[in-house]
């Protein structure tokens, strides 16, 4: 690769990568938080200064040249370190304060962390909890968040973990609905499509009910919650998000091959930062205190 006058940077290699993991331009862009032409007028750019290709212009999309594939694996070392160089500085902060980056799917965002989040903030006040609601794993090793929670029977090896619960599920229905059908099996149902980030209760319906019974999918289980709320069918939800929704009975015991842990995890070098230790011991504390309602032992 050419030499050239202002030399290589981290944002050159930062957008060649972003282009590499995400495989169109459009996608890197949203990444990047530029717009496409931008990404495209600095990809050009970077060609340019250095006299060589870096991208093959597909129609389905842009691929690497080798020399794009060479400035991939450097930025992919210097992200590393760069990740591992944070992780040891904000290790020495032995202060209480600063920001701590939680990550949990909707559920959990939604029915289980309010109460504690509310209880956490008034304990640390000078902690700030930038909560990031994701059905995908955010990587901690690249800082994406400080703080995990995974509903996983197969957490991170790599990762420091505790595991806070058991989370089972069950069948619930609109009261009213539920009156109405003495048999499950005989009312309108609500299903899960294929895009829903765990697989289980999707497959669980699949199994065990004809494609006619299915009246409503839904991508997210806040989703089905609604659904159920309202009225249109029976379905499984988390035992906790059932117990949450007015009007909502559990009308069957937790279905035990469909019980998941819950568990709370961080990169190993973050887990020595004091705010992080101390937000991971107080959701920790609160989140094992509400395992009769993860399990659903609270209930039917």
């Amino acid at each position: 690769m050419a030499s050239s006058a202002n030399g290589l940077n981290w944002d050159d290699l930062r957008l060649v990568l972003a282009v590499a993991e995400h495989g169109s331009l459009s996608a890197a862009a949203l990444a990047l938080r530029i717009s496409h032409p931008t990404l495209s007028r600095r990809c050009r750019l970077v060609e340019d200064r250095f006299g060589v290709r870096l991208f093959e212009r597909m129609p389905g999309g842009w691929t690497l040249t080798d020399a794009g594939e060479d400035m991939r694996a450097l930025a992919l070392r210097m992200r590393g370190d760069i990740a591992a160089l944070e992780a040891r500085i904000a290790g020495r902060d032995n202060n209480l304060h600063g920001s701590v980056r939680l990550t949990a799917p909707d559920a959990v965002s939604d029915h289980l962390l309010p109460a504690i989040l509310a209880d956490l903030c008034r304990d640390l006040p000078r902690i700030t909890i930038d909560l990031m609601v994701n059905n995908q794993t955010l990587p901690l090793a690249r800082r994406s968040a400080d703080i995990a929670l995974r509903v996983t029977n197969s957490p991170d090896p790599a990762l420091k973990g505790r595991r806070v619960g058991t989370i089972a599920m069950a069948v619930h229905a609109q009261a009213a609905l539920a009156a109405r059908h003495a048999d499950p099996a005989h009312g309108p149902w609500i299903g899960y499509d294929d895009t829903l980030a765990c697989s289980g209760p999707g497959a669980w319906v699949t199994a065990k009910l004809p494609p006619d019974a299915i009246r409503f999918r839904a991508n997210t289980l806040p989703g089905a919650a609604q659904a159920i709320r309202a009225g249109i069918g029976f379905g499984l939800l988390p035992c906790f998000v059932g117990a949450a929704l007015p009007d909502v009975v559990r009308v069957a015991p937790p279905v035990p091959e469909l019980s998941t842990e819950l568990w709370l995890l961080v990169h190993p070098q973050m887990a020595r930062v004091p705010r992080v230790r101390a937000v991971c011991d107080a959701l920790a504390a609160a989140l094992k205190a509400l395992a009769p309602r993860l399990s659903g032992d609270d209930g039917l």
